[in-house]
């Protein structure tokens, strides 16, 4: 009899919390397609927004939060998930609009996010470069700090920067490769990599007849220092993002500036899951800012396609693609994020916003959208034990019926 008690009772007690989260989720939630929508929260210093790659509907998503963060002034800076000179060409792009470079950039893109080299953020870019000419007095300014994963734009960097200097044979060299149409600028080339090598060596031990005619050498340094990381393989990319941020934050006045990143799902959560500590857990830990002043937005998929995978012959030239719809997802019956019903219960739209992180909110305890449970597999629990969802995330969108991301290739 005490048994069943204790059984009857903790029911009860699950059902309850069931209840009070979707009564919470129904008070807290906002429609990110309705033309009334304001972001809630505006005292803040960082916005990371971030979900399963591939989806078509992310960039509605992202492009609806950044319009109307702009519409309220609240954005100066884009960082996407880009090496600094990626990010210093995107930049070129949306005060030239010279769509040849904005392909080439989408297709060095996605050698960090592979299932991003796409027409959707082509298309992205392109209306990033309206919104900034309609604020044309204010414009969103791009900067980027994460690893480098493909040398063409550094190269054509450092060629930028350097471009007054006649008779530098390893300069050369890079012009030579740049100027190559069938090049490959794969960080894993030895070719590649022994090219930039030579090329850092000759500038450390002729710096005297190069420096003064470096246009920013504070940038210079910055890139053959990435470019080291690279050939070193030393630090991770968790370490090399935030010593990038570090050492770029002050020259950027970052800490003055309301700031947009747009990463992958674990680079924005807010605390370790296990005992790494992603980029916004390093800013937290090393108090770089207020836990409250940055602020992690979600997504979470729930009837959607991804692009998967692009296909190449044995030549290396592209022939098709594959899409996802069960793995990959987040909302498969094999692989489904905990708690995901309760959004999926309380949508009002196909991009529904919901703000977790009020005083008393229910997320403050338990693994809800950060558990991912898995099929005769185990979940991630463990590493949650003892933490809660606003530990880690302060929204959630509930992005559904989205079709997934066509590889550029098919434009």
């Amino acid at each position: 009899m005490h048994k069943l008690l204790i059984l009857v009772l903790t029911l009860f007690s699950l059902q309850a919390l069931g209840q009070s989260k979707t009564s919470y989720l129904k008070d807290n939630r906002f429609d990110l397609t309705s033309n009334e929508f304001k972001f809630p929260q505006e005292d803040f210093k960082i916005i990371g927004f971030g979900a399963y790659h591939g989806s078509a509907k992310t960039y509605e998503a992202e492009m609806k939060l950044i319009r109307t963060l702009k519409q309220q002034g609240i954005m100066e800076y884009y960082v996407p998930e880009t090496n600094f000179s990626q990010a210093f060409f995107f930049q070129q792009y949306l005060e030239t609009g010279d769509e040849a470079l904005l392909k080439e950039l989408v297709m060095g893109f996605q050698t960090i996010v592979s299932q991003e080299g796409t027409i959707e953020t082509f298309e992205h870019w392109k209306k990033l470069r309206a919104l900034n000419q309609k604020y044309a007095s204010n414009p969103i300014k791009i900067i980027g700090f994460d690893v480098i994963a493909e040398f063409k734009f550094p190269i054509k960097h450092i060629l930028y920067l350097s471009e007054s200097i006649q008779n530098w044979e390893q300069r050369a060299a890079l012009q030579a490769k740049l100027a190559d149409k069938e090049a490959n600028f794969s960080t894993r080339s030895e070719e590649n990599q022994k090219l930039l090598k030579s090329f850092i060596n000759d500038y450390e031990a002729n710096k005297n007849l190069y420096i003064s005619k470096i246009k920013d050498t504070v940038i210079f340094h910055h890139i053959l220092k990435n470019i080291q990381y690279v050939l070193d393989r030393q630090k991770s990319r968790e370490e090399i993002i935030f010593d990038n941020y570090m050492e770029l934050k002050d020259r950027y006045q970052l800490s003055e500036k309301k700031q947009f990143f747009k990463y992958g799902f674990f680079h924005i959560e807010k605390d370790r899951e296990r005992d790494y500590p992603s980029f916004f857990t390093r800013l937290i830990e090393h108090k770089v800012y207020d836990r409250n002043k940055v602020i992690t937005v979600m997504g979470y998929l729930t009837k959607s396609e991804v692009l998967w995978e692009k296909v190449y012959d044995k030549q290396g030239n592209y022939k098709t693609y594959t899409i996802e719809k069960g793995y990959g997802i987040g909302d498969y019956w094999k692989e489904y994020f905990k708690g995901i019903k309760r959004l999926k219960k309380t949508q009002l739209s196909d991009l529904t916003l919901y703000r977790l992180n009020q005083e008393n909110s229910p997320y403050n305890e338990g693994s809800d959208l950060l558990e991912v449970k898995l099929f005769l597999k185990r979940s991630n629990g463990k590493a949650l034990k003892g933490k809660g969802t606003t530990d880690f995330i302060d929204y959630a969108v509930l992005i559904s019926d989205s079709r997934p991301q066509i590889p550029l290739e098919e434009m």
